[in-house]
């Protein structure tokens, strides 16, 4: 009877409540990119909503190379593994002419990041070594981890791969802190990142462009942190051209990126 009557009056156990996710799809905004006479898609996750917005949802785990987006993460084992001690860390410039004023030169990482300096990066993945390049990347499961085909080079004519939707969880776990970094690399990185800081929000983010038999791949990947509470809201833009001589598909990566985040919101 007591065990009855206890069973009858105890408090059930509570449930954990999950904000459940929605997505919505804007196949209506391919004509940004047919405007521009490129492929492409597009992912933005509001994580304060844990809502997903896709342009082309079928390319959201199609896998690539990452390009020069590839940079965000080189700069962050970089740190990390003390080959470069901050964002003021120089390497001085091999004297090969790589065909722009702009990285002919001595470089910081900041500077490197800035001007998409691909010789500086091979430099860390030297310095660094294969074996502990191979060891972040897959620590922290960045896209496929191959570093075959030249580990000094995967990230742009070897075999390393990543989709949409792994940059979108890389650079959200980078925005929340949540890589198996220090709190100081990635203090680093999310500052050389920053693109904008006005009024408002803060744009972070990182293009790409690899060049291969088949055309070009471009990015526009990163984040936006907003003074008012929402979000953060994570993208990732990815394009595509047949044409490697295209004079709209370079700034295209980014300049559709910000169409779309200002038609949602997200930017003023």
């Amino acid at each position: 009877m007591v065990l009855l009557l206890f069973a009858c009056t105890a408090t059930p156990e509570p449930r954990s409540i999950a904000v459940a996710s929605s997505t919505e799809n804007r196949d209506d905004l391919r004509f940004l990119y047919d405007s521009a006479k490129v492929t492409g898609s597009f992912i933005l996750h509001d994580v304060g909503r844990d809502h997903w917005l896709f342009i082309d949802r079928a390319e959201a785990d199609v896998a690539t190379l990452p390009a020069s987006t590839f940079k965000i993460f080189s700069s962050l084992y970089g740190l990390e593994s003390g080959v470069v001690a901050d964002a003021d860390f120089v390497i001085p410039w091999d004297s090969v002419n790589y065909g722009r004023s702009a990285i002919n030169r001595d470089l910081t990482l900041r500077q490197a990041l800035d001007h998409s300096a691909y010789w500086y990066h091979r430099e860390i993945a030297r310095r660094a070594g294969a074996a502990t390049l191979k060891h972040w990347m897959d620590t922290v499961g960045y896209g496929n981890a191959d570093t075959s085909g030249g580990f000094d080079r995967a990230w742009v004519m070897g075999g390393l791969r990543i989709t949409p939707r792994q940059q979108i969880d890389f650079l959200e776990r980078l925005q929340r802190n949540a890589l198996p970094f220090s709190q100081r690399t990635m203090d680093i990185v999310k500052d050389i990142t920053l693109q904008e800081d006005t009024l408002g929000y803060q744009l972070h983010g990182k293009t790409g462009w690899a060049m291969g038999g088949d055309g070009s791949i471009g990015w526009f990947v990163g984040w936006v942190e907003k003074e008012d509470g929402s979000g953060p809201y994570i993208f990732a833009n990815r394009l595509r051209t047949a044409d490697t001589l295209s004079q709209t598909f370079g700034p295209a990566r980014r300049a559709i990126a910000i169409d779309v985040l200002e038609r949602e919101g997200v930017l003023p």
